[in-house]
């Protein structure tokens, strides 16, 4: 079934997360295998950050089973464009110059998905 979870929408796999019918971390290795599979292709990611993301999943997974109170997309993967700030990394918005341009805080859409799990 993971191979065809990035199929599925927001919603539907923060239920099935909640649930526990199938774990953070499956979900997101399921859409890091989709990008292996069609990134090459289509150049929509532009930085990866898998370690983070599976980190992120991990804790996502271990909050849940000690019964931590969950945000309504907790433990779902998302991706944020390059022109949104997220802290401690550079907002290039696709212009080489602006490598160094490292964002010191989340922009607040970032922070508001943050929080909601």
């Amino acid at each position: 079934m993971t191979d065809e979870l990035w199929r599925r929408g927001a919603l539907e796999l923060a239920g099935m997360i909640a649930r526990k019918e199938v774990s953070s971390r499956e979900v997101v290795q399921a859409h890091l295998d989709r990008i292996d599979a069609v990134n090459p292709a289509i150049n929509a990611v532009v930085r990866r950050l898998d370690r983070e993301a599976l980190a992120a999943a991990d804790t996502a997974d271990a909050a849940l089973a000690a019964g931590e109170r969950l945000g309504p997309l907790h433990g779902v993967p998302i991706t944020v464009k390059e022109n949104i700030d997220q802290a401690g990394l550079p907002t290039t918005q696709a212009v080489a110059a602006l490598a160094d341009a490292v964002a010191p805080i989340d922009a607040p859409i970032v922070a508001r998905m943050r929080l909601a799990g």
